[in-house]
């Protein structure tokens, strides 16, 4: 297995990773009709997001995508091939009306990737909590020093399943492909 690539936040000016999530509002290709597949083991999922916050709103500003029929979104007509991907759109521009909790990443520690699911939150040098209603920005939280202290402790967590049992080896694996937290 591979790790897997994770959808992209512009804040601020700056480019982040999702590597958490607890609520519900971000768009998924489905939403617009469109039914994605893998095209490689470095994206189960088929696609990858990019959004940017403008003005504490967050909008989806791009899709990345392997669909064999893509579908015209909103006047966009899809452009031929990005990276591992059969289609992308470019300035979407839909607001989303997300409400939750995202937790954003950059400044990946190499020597932290794991060869499974998503990255750990602790493998990034930088952290950063946005709280959410309806697509607005609510608060933001740093989480850095947080995570520091957290890889000081055992930057090994969660890097491997506890065991070799079946059960848990089904646990971690799990665990590996959601972004799902609760800190």
């Amino acid at each position: 297995m591979t790790g897997q690539m994770a959808d992209e936040f512009i804040l601020n000016g700056d480019l982040f990773s999702l590597v958490g999530l607890n609520g519900q509002g971000l768009f998924n290709p489905e939403d617009f009709g469109i039914r994605s597949y893998s095209s490689c083991t470095a994206c189960w999922r088929g696609y990858v997001m990019k959004y940017q916050y403008i003005n504490s709103q967050l909008f989806l500003d791009e899709m990345l995508v392997n669909v064999d029929d893509p579908l015209i979104i909103n006047g966009i007509k899809p452009q031929n091939g990005a990276r591992l991907f059969k289609y992308y759109y470019t300035n979407l521009k839909f607001k989303t009306n997300f409400t939750g909790k995202i937790l954003l990443a950059k400044d990946f520690i190499q020597s932290m990737y794991v060869h499974m699911g998503f990255q750990r939150p602790i493998a990034y040098k930088t952290i950063i909590e946005i709280q959410m209603k309806d697509g607005e920005i609510i608060s933001e939280r740093d989480l850095s020093k947080e995570m520091e202290e957290k890889r000081i402790l055992n930057a090994n967590e969660g890097a491997s399943p506890r065991s070799d049992s079946q059960n848990d080896i089904e646990k971690w694996v799990n665990k590996t492909f959601s972004l799902d937290y609760d800190f």
